[in-house]
């Protein structure tokens, strides 16, 4: 999956900085995807989020710890480096003004000193989230904003919440493209900037389409589980996901509830222990196939709030790939994919269209979420992405 795919190459010869929203080894995302993409034909240079020192100390940063002996700047693929800042930065970078001030002039000559460390003059920035708006004072040769989610809506916290609208703000009137992943948050964004576009996430659909293939094997653990098996793939966090949906789906002793990803925050704290839930946590993303394999049923069991009217999750395409029956909650992504999934409008609709998707016996279903999912590729996302800063950005 993390093979690099060649693509439309009308952006090539280009040195992009991307300014990312975690590190490279983290669950996978669209920041990761775009990327990798981009770098069979330009050189790119993926910039990891600052954090202060110590900070692979805290057991939420686990990811710091585990790779404390890495270079701190690699080349991940061809063309293609990592780097994890190091400079000594405050913490509260997000809550304590005086902390995020003291921070900037850090974060501008940390980025300042990387490029002319890799030879980079005047680059492309391609930003998904900035930590400082330092970093606009710096020459680049353009600027990108990509515009992934309404990330304010995950900060509960009011300081954070007011820094992360800030930045938000900013980019998107400071860029000369913004792309954003929904249609909702193309209506919040456009206003800030003409030159937004919608260009919805996707799916590495060959990837997951190897969950129909018969020398894929489901995983051993999850053969162990009865069916019938109703699982989630991906991370859950207090925000977006419905614990409760799931809670009252375990009441029915029948169904057998698979839960494949990181619990964020207090999620785990959510689920009962009871014998039909099972926790499997992360896995590679090499091995979801095999697990979606061994599921009877998708969820995708999203609360409905401001930052689930914003998002495009990627697992919509992902679970369309394996052609396997989806029961979602009515989040506005799904709208154009009633014919093809179960939409649930209420939490008892939820209930009884799992019950009616495990049912489900036509093969010709299976092969319309395939022939759907088969239109929303990255390749195909890159490409547009692609098709419009030839059309903006650069000369004829």
């Amino acid at each position: 999956m993390r093979t690099p795919v060649d693509t439309d190459i009308s952006l090539a010869n280009q040195t992009i900085l991307c300014l990312a929203t975690q590190a490279w080894d983290a669950h996978w995302t669209p920041v990761q995807q775009v990327m990798l993409r981009l770098a069979p034909h330009n050189r790119v240079i993926y910039f990891e989020p600052f954090h202060p020192p110590l900070a692979w100390l805290k057991k939420s940063n686990s990811l710091l710890k585990a790779q404390r002996n890495l270079p701190q700047l690699r080349e991940v693929h061809p063309n293609l480096l990592v780097y994890r800042p190091g400079y000594p930065y405050l913490p509260w970078n997000m809550k304590q003004p005086l902390a995020a001030t003291l921070n900037g002039p850090i974060y501008q000559a940390e980025i300042r000193a990387l490029l002319r460390r890799v030879g980079a003059q005047n680059p492309w920035l391609w930003v998904f989230f900035a930590q400082s708006l330092s970093v606009l004072n710096l020459p680049f040769q353009h600027v990108i904003y990509d515009c992934a989610d309404e990330f304010a809506a995950f900060f509960p916290d009011p300081a954070e919440k007011r820094f992360v609208e800030q930045i938000d703000a900013v980019l998107c009137r400071r860029a000369e493209l913004v792309f954003v992943g929904s249609e909702p948050l193309y209506a919040t964004k456009a206003p800030f900037n003409p030159h937004t576009y919608v260009v919805n996430h996707a799916a590495d659909i060959a990837h997951f389409m190897r969950a129909t293939e018969p020398d894929t094997v489901i995983p051993e653990a999850l053969q162990a589980v009865p069916r019938p098996r109703i699982g989630f793939v991906g991370m859950v966090d207090d925000v977006r996901f419905d614990t409760q949906l799931i809670v009252q789906l375990a009441e029915n002793p029948h169904y057998h509830i698979v839960i494949v990803g990181g619990l964020l925050g207090d999620t785990a704290r959510a689920f009962p222990q009871q014998p039909n839930i099972h926790l499997f946590g992360m896995q590679p993303v090499s091995a979801l196939p095999a697990f979606i394999k061994g599921l009877d049923v998708c969820l995708m069991p999203y609360r409905l709030n401001e930052a689930t009217r914003n998002i495009y999750p990627l697992k919509l395409h992902e679970y369309m790939a394996t052609g396997k029956p989806v029961v979602t909650t009515a989040i506005p992504a799904v709208e154009p994919f009633r014919d093809l999934m179960y939409v649930a409008d209420s939490a008892d609709a939820f209930h009884q269209y799992v019950a009616q998707a495990l049912l489900e016996r036509d093969p010709q279903r299976v092969t319309q979420r395939q022939q759907c999912a088969q239109q929303h590729t990255w390749e195909a996302h890159v490409a547009q992405k692609a098709r419009l800063i030839r059309q903006h950005l650069l000369p004829a």
